[in-house]
């Protein structure tokens, strides 16, 4: 890590290393890594429902855009009330009501053909679908480890890498033998099937009993600013990368059907840039243990900043392979190394609801760079403009970024005083 070194006394985070790992961590990994394929993969099926959407009902890409906007949206508001109620009761209870509800949902989703009934179901998968399970579960299973958070934290994002490749590969399948609805409907047992008797194996880490009876706990984080200044910067930058990775998992199925590519395939152009994710949030994960979580973070922003807007540059198939494989390693790094900034930017007793800040911002921002995708291929008839302004929110992402690093180094040289 790159964190100066500390008095014993000076933040109680830093003393973690020698809090004992418990090698059960590792079932809250698996546990949390299969609810992330599964629950990232729900919000992705925009992606393959658009091409039959549009077929069927003879709506705008906008239109048939806005579900995963509204996902996003829903992600955002019940990420920060459900993170911070985990802090309370527990990642299991909020865990178990984001199974069913999803599971309930896309089920229901099968049934519907006007897009009002759409757009609330898509809500609710958000809401109280994805949103307890994703910052509850990266919080609990960062917790569960002190040495190892990076390599943890990009295991279980990893899983969603996993899903958002491997998800809508199989429904893809299952629309060309089948339709939509069955596909829909097949997610949704998954999700009733598989992973509530899975989340009878959460349980919270005894590092939690250690950080309660921390006696400064105003302060105790790695970086040794006020996490009332780092999250929200945090946040703000969550905002524009997002705009910046979105558009591509959004867009990237129906750009390549555009170019007279076969929805099979481009859907395994999609599957290729989740591929190299999984691989990007191992690697990114295991070099923040190094360098720290925020450095990781503006490496990997600048790779996916310069190349997502190459994909509208070409049509050979091949070039959009190899684009996919290249976004997918850095915008996989950009996710882990955010979360881990936010872990370690963030005290222990309030992980689930740091966590859900900055990650509500984000999928803001996830939900406002799909929609402007859809948007403005509507009003130009190609996606150019819209993977410009991907690429644009990218370099904004990574300004906001720099900034905060320099204010880090300058308060860890004395520059700024220690209340800065």
């Amino acid at each position: 890590m790159t964190n100066a070194p500390q008095a014993p006394h000076a933040h109680p985070m830093a003393r973690e290393a020698k809090i004992d790992e418990h090698p059960y961590g590792w079932v809250i990994v698996a546990v949390a890594t299969l609810a992330m394929a599964l629950g990232f993969g729900a919000n992705v099926t925009v992606s393959i429902f658009i091409d039959p959407w549009e077929a069927e009902f003879g709506w705008s890409r906008s239109s048939a855009a806005l579900p995963y906007t509204i996902t996003t949206i829903g992600a955002a508001i019940g990420g920060v009330i459900f993170g911070t109620l985990s802090d309370r009761i527990g990642a299991k209870k909020i865990a178990f009501l984001g199974a069913t509800s999803m599971g309930i949902a896309m089920i229901a989703l099968a049934q519907m053909s006007q897009l009002k009934f759409i757009y609330g179901a898509y809500f609710i998968i958000g809401f109280l679908g994805f949103a307890c399970l994703f910052a509850p579960l990266i919080a609990l299973s960062g917790l569960w480890f002190s040495n190892r958070k990076g390599l943890v934290i990009g295991i279980v994002t990893s899983g969603g890498a996993i899903g958002q490749g491997a998800v809508p590969f199989v429904l893809r399948f299952i629309i060309t033998e089948y339709d939509w609805r069955v596909a829909a409907t097949a997610l949704g047992l998954t999700y009733l099937v598989v992973l509530l008797p899975m989340f009878l194996l959460l349980k919270p880490p005894p590092v939690l009993a250690q950080a309660s009876t921390s006696k400064n706990r105003s302060d105790d984080n790695l970086w040794g600013l006020s996490h009332r200044l780092t999250l929200p910067w945090l946040a703000l930058a969550g905002v524009f990368c997002c705009i910046c990775m979105s558009v591509p998992l959004v867009h990237l199925v129906p750009l390549a059907i555009d170019l007279d590519i076969n929805p099979q395939n481009a859907t395994g152009i999609l599957f290729a840039l989740m591929g190299s994710g999984m691989i990007g949030r191992l690697v990114f994960g295991l070099v923040a243990d190094r360098i720290g979580g925020l450095l990781g973070y503006f490496g990997a922003s600048a790779g996916q900043t310069a190349t997502v807007f190459w994909f509208t540059q070409t049509q050979s198939t091949t070039m959009l392979y190899l684009l996919g494989i290249l976004f997918g390693f850095f915008f996989a790094g950009v996710m882990t190394s955010l979360l881990i900034s936010v872990r370690e930017a963030a005290p222990i007793r309030i992980a689930g609801f740091a966590a859900a800040l900055v990650s509500a911002t984000a999928w803001l921002g996830m939900g406002l760079g799909g929609f402007q995708g859809g948007y403005f291929y509507d009003l130009t008839g190609d996606y150019s403009t819209s993977y410009a302004n991907a690429a644009f929110a990218g370099m904004i992402n990574l300004v906001i970024v720099a900034l905060l690093i320099r204010h880090r180094n300058q308060r860890r040289s004395g520059i700024l005083p220690v209340t800065a």
